[in-house]
């Protein structure tokens, strides 16, 4: 755990602000070279802006989906894309970074449905985008894992298809429980922007529906999950909710694994920051050794 010198420093340099912490540089850019290309996904919300990111490859490659986090009306940084062209490169992936619908102007379940939607795209699609609709995987990186949880539980539900794996990072997934209720450090945000955060997501009266706060579901909507790897920061008021969450996975009969990194804050692996070389290192080693079962 953090020692209080060590929170009050984390503490400072979040008050100096997160983009100026984790600014991307040109050497990391050039570190990680990639094709980008933005696409438009059709789905049932209109029209969604999709950034493909692919690496030097041949035949058919697995298929990441990537969803960024922001409290669900934050958009998509440029650290979002460094995340997906080192996942790009390391792992020979095409990556579909889904840049979806932000709240207030698009609440529940706009984003939702969405992302949902651009999963079943990329699925069907797999042939023409050269991957393999058998090595689906999905990441989520704070409010994208609410919606990974989400995109699991509809999977899992319609039967359609199964994801090869999922990781869920650092996720909120209890919107009903009021976030000053939860334990918090010193360097974590605010209740009170926690707050404003869901307010203009989700109205209270729809903050227990499953697709919003995933830690509510019913076993039957878990137990089809694939296998998924749920990361936790220590120094996050998310962090009780992640790991009852893996918990209530494994309760499902779903095969979980479940990492706490204890000197962490929220949002450290996209931010570059604590720990976040060994979460990255854990996300790609999980990923690989689902590829190669």
């Amino acid at each position: 755990m953090l020692t209080h010198e060590q929170r009050l420093k984390l503490a400072e340099q979040l008050r100096m602000g997160v983009e100026k912490v984790s600014h991307v540089s040109c050497e990391e850019w050039d570190a990680f070279p990639a094709e980008v290309q933005e696409l438009a996904v059709p789905t049932s919300q209109g029209k969604a802006k999709v950034f493909s990111i692919s690496a030097k490859g041949e035949g058919k490659r697995p298929l990441v989906l990537n969803f960024h986090g922001g409290g669900f009306i934050g958009k998509r940084m440029d650290r979002d894309e460094l995340f997906c062209r080192k996942i790009a490169n390391w792992l020979g992936a095409l990556v579909l970074d889904v840049d979806y619908r932000l709240a207030p102007e698009y609440p529940y379940p706009a984003a939702a449905l969405e992302c949902w939607d651009v999963v079943r795209w990329a699925w069907e699609h797999a042939d023409s985008l050269n991957a393999n609709s058998e090595q689906i995987i999905l990441i989520g990186h704070s409010s994208g894992g609410n919606l990974v949880a989400g995109i699991c539980m509809r999977a899992g539900l319609s039967k359609l298809f199964r994801p090869l794996c999922a990781v869920i990072d650092y996720a909120p997934l209890d919107l009903k429980t009021n976030p000053a209720d939860k334990n918090r450090s010193i360097c974590d945000m605010p209740a009170e922007r926690a707050q404003m955060y869901n307010a203009k997501y989700i109205s209270p009266e729809k903050a227990d529906d499953p697709f919003v706060s995933p830690v509510f579901a019913e076993s039957v909507m878990l137990e089809n999950f694939p296998s998924t790897l749920v990361i936790s920061a220590g120094e996050d008021s998310l962090c009780e909710e992640n790991e009852l969450f893996a918990m209530k996975l494994a309760q499902a009969g779903a095969e979980v694994t479940c990492k706490r990194f204890t000197e962490s804050i929220h949002g450290f692996v996209i931010n570059r920051m604590c720990q976040w070389e060994q979460a990255t290192e854990l996300i790609v080693d999980f990923i690989s050794h689902q590829l190669s079962r």
